[in-house]
């Protein structure tokens, strides 16, 4: 067969690996999905390769490269500890009037993190209507808002503009312990049916409290994206 033509599935049949560990893979890659498709992946030819050469010596540990201005340290953190270690910067920064808010990169990780529950890889960032495409050909648009014991139910997430995706994930993060507290994952129907059009931003937004009450729409996620964002704070290099 020719590689060029290789899906992920195709090739960890060939491999005898678990398609989820190649794509997992590929998301350390930083591997985008082709902006132009709502399908499975096609593997190129010198992405085939590579990730026959990584399986191939999956049982051995590759050597991961440090780049020279990270310091030694920071590569031993886990991903949780790096963000603790972040927060507490921003905090003080905050304190001595140098930025306004104590917001991490909550909205990158959390794609990610929902890369990890549809095993999907992350689009384009080129792409406004959607974040990635779930491993079934979905495509998927990620909101993300961290909140606090103050944070009011009438609080939105970012204003929504288009609707070329499938489904759009909600997710509350603790901002004070981090976690995620919900998950609701919408169809683009239920989004425009609940969400409020809002002129002077053209969108449509949700309101925290249409996501985090007890009898909250669609289909509720939060274990598997508990796991995940477990599972990627605890990543190191």
């Amino acid at each position: 067969m020719d590689a060029s033509s290789l899906t992920v599935r195709q090739l960890a049949g060939e491999l005898d690996v678990d398609p989820k560990a190649i794509r997992a893979w590929m998301r350390r890659q930083n591997w985008r999905h082709p902006v132009e498709a709502g399908t499975a992946w096609v593997m190129t030819d010198g992405q085939a390769e590579l990730v026959r050469q990584h399986f191939a010596r999956s049982d051995v540990q590759s050597p991961i490269a440090i780049p020279t201005d990270v310091s030694d340290e920071l590569a031993q953190l886990t991903v949780g500890q790096l963000l603790r270690r972040y927060a507490d910067i921003l905090a003080e920064l905050r304190h001595r009037g140098l930025v306004r808010t104590n917001n991490a990169p909550i909205g990158d990780l959390a794609e990610y993190c929902a890369a990890i529950v549809y095993d999907g890889l992350l689009a384009p960032n080129s792409e406004k209507s959607y974040d990635l495409v779930a491993h079934d050909g979905r495509k998927v648009q990620v909101k993300v808002r961290a909140i606090r014991s103050d944070t009011s139910p009438s609080a939105v997430f970012s204003p929504i503009r288009s609707f070329g995706f499938d489904v759009c994930i909600f997710l509350l993060v603790d901002g004070d312990n981090d976690g995620v507290i919900a998950a609701r994952e919408w169809t683009a129907s239920e989004v425009q049916e609940a969400g409020k059009h809002r002129a002077h931003t053209n969108g449509v937004v949700v309101r925290v409290g249409q996501v985090r009450s007890g009898s909250a729409r669609g289909l509720d996620r939060v274990s598997e994206f508990q796991r995940a964002w477990q599972e990627l704070t605890e990543q190191t290099r």
